[in-house]
This record gives structure tokens, C-alpha cells and sequence, in this order.
């Protein structure tokens, strides 16, 4: 049985007027195909048709398809099965109108009408809500916070739930070894939806990592499968890792030599360079990735570059260019 607290909303989509009788439901429902379709609905009528309200009250939906032969001759039993089978779960006295439809299929897909119809009065709503049946499932949605490195962030995947007796079965690929905190939550138009939560630290390995929020239909089969996916790319900043410098040409008195400091940072560093040669340390005045210089004694000694970005810094080793004669 559904959890009719759930239908208590504050905020509906679109309100619609005619007459004395206010109805709000949403403008456009979907679901899938096999499974059912709840359909949030509140209406209010004058003080003085309250008590109208009795237990002969019936609500129906008319398909917007068959809306020429309703109340005619022409209506049979033959049309009454294209009708889906529609149950009233909210409290009509209380002016509830929630209902669900069941084991809708595509053929289903129609414009419906509400009506109320007592032992005083029937009334028929002229604005319909579009109701749409897929054959597949709605793509589930995302949301990525700025991940950095070493700080705890929450990957949210919704995914709605139109039919909540069957609701999706979320996973995530890879799960990232996260924890994962699922919650069913309202909709400001009644409607509800699944938000699958996924709540892990991020590291530089995990850095341009696929991730996929798979939403799973509950009448999934391995010989027909039901299933929707969303592939994220995970984008981490951290600080450089694994500095070196890379040396280009032969380390020979007047042979052009070319320094290059190579890092692993996100975003990509800046760099600066250092030179230490008879027990001191100056630092070159160059903010390059790549240096270049002939090969003289003076510029021997151990050369060291420092890469940053605004997650942190990490020197290289040190690369000796040793050149005889230098002392």
C-alpha cells in the first residue's frame, strides 16, 4: 500500500480554476512501461459543497482519446479496457485526489481528465494532464561537487519514482568504496524521487575515473533488460605528484642542454627552478617548465625545479650536470 504521507505537498506544478472547484495536479507525468504511475492530486471545493463530499463521491480519469464517446451510446466495455486500471489512494473527503494507475503499458499514453462525480453534482476538469509510458527508462541525473583531493564530497544520483511499491534499484559502477545512503524525497509537484547517495574521498587515482549511476527497473530480466544509465568523468585537483626533470642532449662542454620539469598536478603547476653549486642555493629566475643553456662550467652544480599549484608544491630530485673544470 502506498505511503499516503507522501502526498501531503505544499507546492504543485500548475493549478487549474473552473467555476467553484480548484484541482492541482502536475502537467506532465511518465513512467514505464509494466509499472504503475502515481498521480499526486489535491482539489477544494466551497465551504458550503463540503459536505457534498460523502462516501457516493467517485473520481475517475478520462482519457482525453475516448473524450467524444464518453456519456454516449457509442461507449462500451471494448473502450472501457483501453482505460488503465486506476485506484483513488487519496482520502476524497479530505479532498486528497491522489490515484495510481497500474500495469500501464505504451498504448496507455493519453491526455486525462479529472472527474468528480456525487450524489449532488458531477464535474469534469477541462485542462488534462499528459501522461507518457516509455518503453525505456528515464536517464538518471547526476550531480559532482569540486572534488579535491583527501576532502569527503557526496556523488547524488535521482532518479524518479513514479510508482513508489516498485521503485528503481540504483547502483553505482565502480562504487569507489564509498558509503551509500539511499532517500525517497518529494517533488514540489507531489511527484517523487530516489536519490541514491554516494559519499567517499577522493584521491589523484581516481582523477578522470568513469563512474556510472546505473537505475535498474524493478521488472529487469537478463533475457530483457530494463535499465538506465549516466557516465560521469571524475575531475580531482591535487596537489603535484612524482616531480623529475628531464634532461635533453650530451652533457659536454658548449652542447646545447634542455631541462624540462615534469609533474602530476591538477590543475597543471607552475614551476620554478633552482641551482645548487660550492654549498649554496640560488634560485634561477625562471618560472618555465623548460630551460635551456650551453653547457659551460658555470653553469654546473645540481639543478632543482619546484612545481605548485594552489593545492600544494613538491620539489624533483636533484639532476647533477657535472662539467669538468668546475669547481
Amino acid at each position: 500500500m502506498l505511503a499516503v504521507e507522501f502526498l501531503v505537498f505544499s507546492t504543485l506544478s500548475v493549478a487549474w480554476c473552473h467555476s467553484d472547484i480548484l484541482v492541482s495536479v502536475p502537467q506532465t507525468l511518465n513512467t514505464t512501461n509494466g509499472l504503475c504511475l502515481m498521480i499526486p492530486c489535491l482539489f477544494t471545493v466551497p465551504k458550503e459543497k463540503e459536505e457534498m463530499l460523502d462516501n457516493s463521491t467517485v473520481l475517475t480519469w478520462r482519457r482525453g482519446s475516448l473524450w467524444t464517446i464518453y456519456d454516449t451510446a457509442h461507449f462500451n466495455a471494448t473502450h472501457r479496457q483501453l482505460e488503465p486500471l486506476t485506484e483513488v489512494v487519496g482520502d476524497l473527503q479530505k479532498k486528497n485526489c491522489t490515484s495510481v494507475m497500474r500495469n500501464l503499458n505504451s498504448l496507455h499514453s493519453d491526455r486525462y481528465f479529472f472527474r468528480l462525480q456525487t450524489k449532488h453534482f458531477i464535474w469534469t476538469e477541462t485542462k488534462a494532464v499528459l501522461i507518457t509510458v516509455s518503453v525505456s527508462m528515464p536517464e538518471p541525473t547526476v550531480m559532482v561537487p569540486v572534488l579535491k583531493e583527501g576532502e569527503q564530497v557526496n556523488l547524488t544520483c535521482t532518479v524518479p519514482a513514479p510508482c513508489p511499491s516498485h521503485s528503481p534499484n540504483v547502483t553505482w559502477v565502480p562504487a569507489l568504496g564509498g558509503n551509500i545512503t539511499r532517500e525517497t524525497r518529494l517533488n514540489a509537484d507531489g511527484t517523487l524521487s530516489l536519490f541514491d547517495i554516494l559519499q567517499f574521498v577522493p584521491s589523484f587515482h581516481h582523477h578522470e575515473l568513469k563512474v556510472s549511476c546505473v537505475s535498474i527497473n524493478p521488472l529487469h530480466r537478463e533475457d530483457k533488460p530494463l535499465l538506465s544509465r549516466k557516465t560521469i568523468i571524475l575531475h580531482v585537483q591535487y596537489p603535484p605528484k612524482k616531480t623529475w626533470i628531464s634532461l635533453t642532449g650530451w652533457v659536454r662542454l658548449g652542447n646545447n642542454l634542455t631541462l624540462m620539469c615534469l609533474s602530476n598536478a591538477n590543475p597543471p603547476a607552475s614551476h620554478r627552478w633552482f641551482r645548487q653549486w660550492a654549498g649554496k642555493e640560488e634560485e634561477l629566475g625562471i618560472t618555465a617548465q623548460v630551460i635551456s643553456f650551453t653547457a659551460t662550467h658555470e653553469n654546473s652544480g645540481e639543478y632543482i625545479c619546484e612545481a605548485q599549484n594552489l593545492l600544494g608544491g613538491m620539489n624533483s630530485t636533484k639532476l647533477l650536470i657535472d662539467l669538468p673544470g668546475h669547481e
